[in-house]
């Protein structure tokens, strides 16, 4: 009995054996990874306030534009990739994070910045961001004399965006608070009558600030593709309104629908803008006063093909009313071809189209904030863009682009100063002062341009951005493109140096340019005669600026950072007039939790 039970024990053992052996083989593997709790690490942006956005019906590599600026960048250049997410069961789960930073430097130079996000729920997310940066120091004109050259940068904004089964709904709450001096001359030394206080000839040391609220709600789906049905919306809303007394409204709304058939993919892009600008002097009846302007817009279009080979064809239609001109309507094509002779190494790409450029006041103010607080703008229509190039990459880590445009466009802005002869028998018969507020005059322009952009990557260890453009211009009436360069580029370097350090540095470029003077004669009544305008040409130098950062990780939660900006010493001028600060630097603490 004994040998019996023996043996039945044993089948019975080898059975299951047997039966896990085979349930081992049939089941799925699951691979559980236990991490600790996550604590991310924020790219500190230096935001810019006027960027070009571009509308494109499938994903294209971002063209990279940039301002030289005085205001030093204050970030730290670390990719640090995020790993995927994991499902701990016995830890409680991390509803947000934050990070405050605090520094100095020189030119008086407080910084401070706080992030803050929120996980509110699976599907909704919501964050805060808060920034401070001002110097208060003095800058050395060519003439020599010494001026206040103060800025403030003030920025807060709260997010929130909800994500459903393909959509996401984003809420944007912002607000934008900048102050600056008109501290610039153009020419040498600044004269007395200048220096005095409240004077009327200009706005030579006068301070001006500008204020920017608004509200953006969007609803889009990013991993739409071309064969799937979609519809969104981006409506927007911003008030501005300056020291000197310019107020500003801009809203618009655009929707976007895309219905695939049998033969391809229907697009289309409608909306409405609407504009109203006060206290500008009319450029019709050159008074003081308000100005309102709308507009419609639809760009329907048909994308036919597959992913090597597309084509899309469409319209881009505007009606534009103006409460000073009539109303108006622009047509431009929209047809663009996309061909990818090797899937995952290059691109070939060529189209045809236009577009409609509202120069609203703030637009231009952002652009130069130097201009004439009282100046009223006109808009500006690219009739038509040539453009064609080729993407591709060099190996996985490596990618390129290069590409060009030829574009045809009406009423372009270019920027002078205006320069007047004042009698005052009791100082000098005749003084010749100029200010140092920019004027805004409009020629057509056509524009030729080269683009090379290079990006390199070596798995989070070193960064590379090159990025450079050349440009030909020919003008209607002037003699030269004011203040607009042959050529300009940047170059970012990133690297890791370990898990606690990590250095960058920037190279910015801006080539030689023209700027304008013109001065104004006063008129002879006895002659009943008036003098022509004179043209004084002045050329700006190449602005070279070269900025290095750092970011030294103490602890989990404490960071020490520093930033080198124009590490060149460059007394460069962005503007004519207006030297940017030499060496200046930043350095401070930050605290993640």
């Amino acid at each position: 009995m004994q040998i019996t039970i023996k043996s039945v024990l044993f089948i019975v053992l080898a059975g299951f054996c047997t039966l896990a052996h085979a349930q081992r083989d049939t089941s799925l593997n699951r691979e559980v990874e236990v991490v600790k709790s996550f604590t991310p690490t924020l790219l500190d942006v230096h935001k810019i306030n006027d960027i070009p956005v571009i509308k494109e019906t499938e994903p294209q590599k971002p063209v990279f534009d940039y301002n030289i600026s005085s205001k030093p960048v204050i970030n730290t250049f670390a990719v640090n990739p995020l790993k995927a997410a994991t499902i701990e069961s016995d830890v409680a789960e991390q509803k947000g994070y934050g990070l405050i930073k605090a520094g100095v430097g020189n030119y008086n130079k407080p910084y401070g910045e706080f992030f803050f996000n929120h996980l509110a729920s699976k599907k909704a997310i919501f964050g805060i961001h808060a920034m401070h940066l001002s110097s208060h120091g003095k800058l050395e004109l060519e003439g020599g004399d010494k001026v206040d050259a103060p800025f403030s940068k003030n920025e807060a904004e709260v997010y929130y965006n909800q994500f459903f089964s393909k959509k996401i709904l984003s809420v944007n709450l912002g607000i934008n608070h900048d102050g600056f001096n008109y501290y610039g001359y153009p020419k040498d030394p600044v004269p007395a009558l200048l220096l005095e206080d409240n004077q009327d000839i200009n706005y030579f040391g006068a301070k001006q600030t500008f204020t920017k609220t608004g509200i953006n709600v969007k609803l889009n789906d990013p991993s739409a593709e071309m064969n799937d049905p979609l519809f969104g919306f981006d409506f927007g809303y911003d008030y501005f309104h300056t020291k000197t007394g310019q107020t500003e409204h801009f809203g618009n709304f655009t929707a976007h629908l895309q219905k695939p058939f049998s033969f391809g993919t229907g697009l289309l892009d409608a909306g409405v803008n609407f504009v109203q600008d006060n206290k500008v002097i009319s450029r019709v009846t050159e008074t003081e006063g308000s100005r309102q302007q709308s507009w419609l817009y639809a760009n329907p279009a048909v994308y036919i093909g597959k992913k090597n080979l597309n084509l899309r064809g469409g319209l881009k239609i505007w009606y534009i009313t103006d409460q000073d001109l009539s109303a108006q309507v622009r047509i431009a094509p929209d047809i663009r071809v996309n061909y990818t002779p090797v899937k995952d190494f290059i691109k070939i790409f060529a189209g045809v189209d236009g577009n409609h450029i509202s120069n609203h006041y703030s637009k231009i103010a952002y652009e130069n904030p130097f201009v004439d607080p009282e100046h009223d703008v006109k808009n500006s229509f690219e009739k038509i863009r040539l453009y064609g190039g080729f993407d591709g990459k060099f190996s996985k880590r490596t990618n390129f682009k290069i590409g060009f445009d030829y574009a045809i466009t009406d009423d372009q802005p270019l920027y002078y100063l205006q320069e007047y002869t004042y009698p005052d028998p009791e100082t000098n018969p005749n003084p010749v002062l100029a200010d140092n507020d920019f004027k805004i005059m409009y020629d057509d322009m056509n524009r030729f341009k080269i683009n090379m952009e290079v990006f390199h990557t070596s798995a989070g260890k070193f960064d590379l951005l090159l990025n450079g453009n050349y440009y030909l211009y020919n003008m209607e009436n002037e003699a030269e493109p004011w203040n607009m360069p042959n050529w300009d580029g940047t170059l970012t370097l990133g690297y890791n140096i370990s898990e606690r350090l990590n250095v960058a540095a920037e190279i910015f470029l801006i080539g030689p340019r023209k700027a304008l003077i013109i001065e104004t004669l006063p008129s002879d009544p006895l002659a009943n005669s008036v003098n022509n305008p004179i043209y004084k040409s002045y050329n700006l130098d190449t602005a070279f600026d070269l900025n290095v950062r750092g970011n030294y990780k103490i602890t989990e939660k404490f960071s020490a950072f520093a930033s080198l900006n124009n590490f060149g010493f460059q007394k460069y001028e962005r503007w004519f007039g207006y030297p940017v600060q030499s060496f200046n630097f930043l350095a401070g603490v930050s605290y993640a939790f």
